[in-house]
């Protein structure tokens, strides 16, 4: 099994977090209800009912070790979304034939043609204008599921493998779900793709900027290689956070015992004005407000799993002056009171 719970509670709050809802999009591909899913569920400690728990998140590092969990079990790059399974090492062997692709054109052409090999359920096209690049998934549905997993998954995917081939990290002008927008869908996406996302559209979609993809690709075999090793086969998460959200984050979990450091100090700590320090935060599409509320909510949600602490001893660690403002906050973040979660979390744990 793999070893994320041995990760530090440092380790697994200095990342963005994901819902655990999420889990059942995952899971639809083999069937949400099946003993398949419900296998892979107990290896991780959590039951159908928990993915209904209100509030209740997983970090990267958990959610990212699902996946790689499915993906091994079923052996199917696609987690079994598609009629017939497709090799986890697909991929690799897709990328590492890519590299003599020089065009966007010549490497949207060349995933066809490979894919084409397993399956005809789904294409890429592109669309051009003068000023921006749509690259398009053709997708056949075949079931009365959302597929809203495996649309994220291939989106974000072509997105950065654009990137590697570019050179650099490219942000899109927009992105288009077919899926209707949930709960979480916008922060989740935002962190994922860019402040620009449209839901409810007729495909599924990347637009960039022409000049930002119109340009040679030049990715050697080698750097191809070391980017499939770098990034676990592209999990649908981010392996790296914007840098300035990720070192608050980090900065407020080091000094969390003695206070919550203020925006002031961290941009002292950072050697650069407060104005200049929110300037940053804003362009990774946050604030220093956000990513200590979303910091606090995922520590009382660590918290409140451990039965040996108190809801006020809990408030008093998250630095709330009363119990009542930690009763209010929690509420506000996920929807439900802290005594409420516990006790849906310790009657999940029962079942």
């Amino acid at each position: 099994m793999e070893n994320y719970k041995l990760r530090s509670l440092h380790g697994m709050l200095i990342s963005q977090t994901i819902p655990v809802t999420f889990l059942s999009d995952v899971l639809e591909g083999v069937g949400a209800e099946s003993a398949l899913a419900k296998k892979l569920l107990a290896e991780f400690d959590l039951n159908p009912e928990r993915l209904k728990l209100s509030g209740h998140r997983l970090s990267v590092l958990e959610y990212t070790a699902f996946i790689r969990r499915v993906m091994k079990t079923t052996d199917d790059l696609f987690l079994h979304f598609l009629d017939h399974s497709i090799p986890r090492k697909a991929f690799g062997v897709f990328a590492m034939g890519a590299v003599g692709c020089r065009s966007l054109q010549s490497l949207v052409d060349y995933g066809n043609r490979f894919f084409s090999l397993f399956t005809d359920r789904f294409s890429w096209r592109l669309e051009m204008s003068d000023k921006t690049v749509a690259l398009v998934l053709n997708f056949e549905e075949t079931r009365a599921i959302s597929y809203r997993f495996i649309y994220q998954s291939m989106l974000i995917i072509w997105f950065r493998l654009i990137s590697w081939f570019v050179g650099m990290e490219l942000k899109p002008h927009c992105v288009e779900f077919r899926f209707d927008e949930q709960p979480n869908d916008r922060q989740h996406m935002r962190y994922l793709f860019s402040e620009n996302l449209v839901f409810s559209s007729a495909d599924n979609r990347l637009v960039f900027e022409r000049e930002s993809v119109d340009v040679p690709f030049t990715a050697t075999e080698e750097e191809v290689h070391r980017m499939l090793k770098d990034n676990h086969n592209m999990m649908l998460v981010r392996t790296h956070t914007e840098p300035w959200t990720r070192q608050t984050r980090h900065l407020l979990v080091m000094h969390r015992q003695k206070g919550w450091l203020p925006q002031k100090e961290l941009a002292r700590h950072f050697g650069v004005s407060e104005n200049l320090y929110w300037r940053k935060l804003k362009g990774e599409g946050t604030t220093y407000n956000e990513v200590l509320a979303n910091l606090k909510r995922d520590l009382a949600l660590r918290l409140l799993s451990n039965p040996g602490l108190s809801i006020p001893e809990i408030s008093e660690r998250l630095h709330f002056s009363e119990v009542s403002a930690f009763d209010k906050a929690f509420k506000r973040w996920t929807g439900t009171t802290p005594g409420l979660y516990r006790q849906q979390f310790a009657s999940n744990l029962m079942q």
